[in-house]
C-alpha cells in the first residue's frame, strides 16, 4: 500500500499573501515610437500586468488600445476619460472582450489607485500592503523600465552577502 501525502479537508493552511488579489495596471504614456510601444505592451503582459491603461489626456483611448489588442491578447484594455468617443465600437470589436472602460468599471465598485512609480521594493511592498489594505480593486502606475523586475519579482529581497570578502 502507498502512502500519500494528500492533506487532510480540515487542515489549517496558511493565509494567502494580503496582496495577492491586488491587481496591477500600467498606464502608457504615448510619447515613444510605436514599435517600443507594442513591445512594452508584450512584455507587461508576459510579465504579469493585468491591465493596461490608455488616458485621454494623452490622446484618444481607443485608438491606441485598438493597436494594442492586435499585439497582445490576455491583458485587459483600460480606457480612461473617454467613455463616449467614436472608436469605442471598433476598439471593443478588436480587443475581443477585453476592453474596459474605467469609468464604468468605477460605477460598478471597481476602485483603481493612480499612483507614483514606487523608488524602491521597498516603497513597491508598502504601495501594493497599503492598496490591498484599504479594499482597492488594484494600482495604476506609470511604466517604467523598471517595472518589469517588480512584476516578475514583487517580493524578491536581494542578499548579497556571497559578495562581503573574507578577512583574516
Amino acid at each position: 500500500m502507498c502512502a500519500t501525502s494528500a492533506r487532510p479537508w480540515n487542515e489549517r493552511r496558511p493565509l494567502a499573501e494580503p496582496t495577492a488579489d491586488l491587481r496591477i495596471g500600467v498606464r502608457l504614456a504615448l510619447s515613444r515610437t510605436p514599435g517600443e510601444l507594442f513591445a512594452d505592451a508584450r512584455a507587461l503582459e508576459t510579465a504579469g500586468a493585468d491591465s493596461l491603461w490608455v488616458d485621454a489626456t494623452d490622446a484618444d483611448p481607443y485608438v491606441a488600445l485598438a493597436s494594442l489588442a492586435a499585439v497582445t491578447w490576455r491583458i485587459q484594455l483600460v480606457a480612461s476619460g473617454a467613455p463616449r468617443a467614436p472608436g469605442r465600437a471598433a476598439c471593443a470589436w478588436l480587443a475581443a472582450g477585453r476592453l474596459v472602460v474605467a469609468e464604468e468599471a468605477a460605477s460598478s465598485g471597481e476602485r483603481w489607485l493612480q499612483v507614483d512609480f514606487p523608488d524602491d521594493r521597498e516603497a513597491w511592498r508598502a504601495l501594493r500592503a497599503s492598496a490591498a489594505a484599504s479594499g482597492a480593486t488594484g494600482i495604476v502606475v506609470p511604466n517604467d523600465p523598471r517595472l518589469m523586475d517588480l512584476l516578475r519579482n514583487p517580493d524578491q529581497i536581494f542578499d548579497r552577502g556571497d559578495l562581503n570578502i573574507a578577512v583574516g
